[in-house]
């Protein structure tokens, strides 16, 4: 320990962040380096130290002598209570119970507070910054002799602020109040060890679909360079190889003998309204009939239906005579052509 900051506290009831407090600061051989006043919201930031003794005020705990048959130190504490609690104005579960050890003569030096307010101002002190380790009855922090026990520590700090301090005090581990930062400290890893692993599988997630979507457009681009070895460049496979299909059908001046598909595809697209309700499908001389089961729902303006398929170059009709039938076939198919073999 380098240096110990040793804190006059008010009373237990009145810490608080704007409290102000006299302080004295030591260095390790108990010489004093530095003294004066702040708040508490302050105090942690001028003078950092490790260590810090609180002194309490006058009647803010209870200190007596008592004595005991010699005891294993097991149950010395049993002891210890069983004493207090004909002494202590409060039940035993609302005061923190400190002592010394018993000396030669059998004296144990006990001293006690009341639990709630020593708890809520050890907590506030620890959100200000400071680890407490000594929480000291002012009557045990006087120098031996001091008449004024009655009297807090003041400034200037003299030689009532160096007298040594008992190894014990009411600041027992068991005791010390969680800070609010420490708290949360570990849901907060939590979370935020949860969020990277969500973080690494997003990016996992995505690489994996980045490379299946690059070897699905490779794959169509070789599959566009085979049907089309023409085609210098691929830039757009799927607008590239219609192009070129519909270049080669013009060229041939008919749609050809494979044109069922395109039709069938055509008519996937055109009339998605039926989706599930085909019934039967016949092709035969250019045109794709097919009829429907009941139950779908077809737009009320079956105009745009025929924009639809004007605008991928087909004819759309509905069969005047047979209900829930469609005929669809290419609108720059010849009038006449040889039957279908």
């Amino acid at each position: 320990m380098k240096h110990y900051l040793r804190l006059a506290l008010p009373p237990l009831a009145e810490v608080a962040p704007e409290s102000r407090m006299a302080y004295a600061l030591f260095d390790r051989g108990g010489r004093l380096l530095r003294s004066g006043e702040q708040s508490l919201e302050r105090l942690s930031a001028t003078v950092p130290v490790d260590h810090v003794q609180a002194i309490l005020h006058p009647g803010d705990a209870i200190v007596v002598t008592i004595n005991l048959p010699p005891l294993p130190a097991r149950r010395l504490e049993a002891a210890v209570q069983a004493s207090v609690e004909p002494m202590a104005l409060s039940d035993l579960s609302d005061l923190c119970i400190a002592h010394g050890q018993r000396s030669a003569d059998g004296n144990v030096c006990v001293a006690w507070a009341g639990r709630r307010p020593l708890l809520d101002a050890w907590r506030r002190l620890g959100d200000a910054g400071l680890r407490l380790d000594a929480v000291v009855p002012l009557e045990l922090a006087l120098p031996s002799g001091d008449p004024h026990t009655d009297q807090p520590l003041a400034l200037p700090a003299g030689a009532r602020w160096q007298a040594p301090l008992p190894k014990w005090s009411l600041a027992r581990p068991e005791w010390q109040p969680a800070r609010q930062t420490l708290r949360w400290g570990a849901a907060l890893r939590w979370a935020g060890a949860a969020a990277l692993l969500w973080l690494l599988g997003l990016h996992l997630h995505a690489a994996q679909l980045r490379n299946q979507t690059q070897a699905l457009q490779a794959a169509t681009e070789r599959a566009v360079r085979d049907a089309f070895p023409s085609i210098p460049v691929v830039l757009d496979p799927l607008r590239q190889a219609r192009g070129q299909r519909d270049m080669l059908r013009l060229a041939h001046g008919m749609s050809g003998q494979d044109d069922f598909m395109p039709l069938a595809m055509g008519a996937a697209e055109i009339l998605d309204f039926a989706q599930g309700r085909v019934a039967s499908l016949r092709y035969e001389d250019g045109t794709l009939t097919l009829a429907l089961a009941e139950g779908y729902t077809p737009p009320a303006d079956e105009t745009v239906l025929r924009q639809a398929a004007a605008a991928r170059s087909l004819t759309l009709r509905k069969d005047d005579d047979t209900a829930h039938t469609w005929h669809i076939s290419r609108n720059d198919a010849p009038a006449s052509r040889e039957p279908r073999p």
